[in-house]
Order: structure tokens, then sequence, then C-alpha cells
């Protein structure tokens, strides 16, 4: 499905499975408690990737 990254705007695609590309990204701790109190739905690989290099 087509989802709109609530932290920037940008267009992906989410398959909600273990074969999304969002299963890949090795999120920290701090980074997964950030998401969860900010956050209530997908971001884009990129912020994902920005916030976890935070």
């Amino acid at each position: 499905m087509t989802k709109t990254c609530p932290r920037c705007g940008k267009t992906f695609e989410c398959v909600h499975s273990i074969d999304c590309w969002c299963v890949k990204v090795q999120l920290t701790d701090a980074t997964k408690a950030y998401l969860k109190e900010h956050y209530t739905d997908c971001l884009c690989k990129e912020c994902l990737e920005k916030l976890n290099a935070q």
C-alpha cells in the first residue's frame, strides 16, 4: 500500500510483512522509543535512517 511519511511528506510503499524494507532497518532502542512517542504510522526509509543515525 502507498503511504505518506508523517515526518517528511514523501510517499512510499509499505507491504506490512516480514518482506518489507523496514524490517531490515536496525533501529536503536532510543529511536524506537522516539518513534513510539511521536508517530502513529510508518515513516519512509530515509526518515527512519536519519532518525536512527542521530
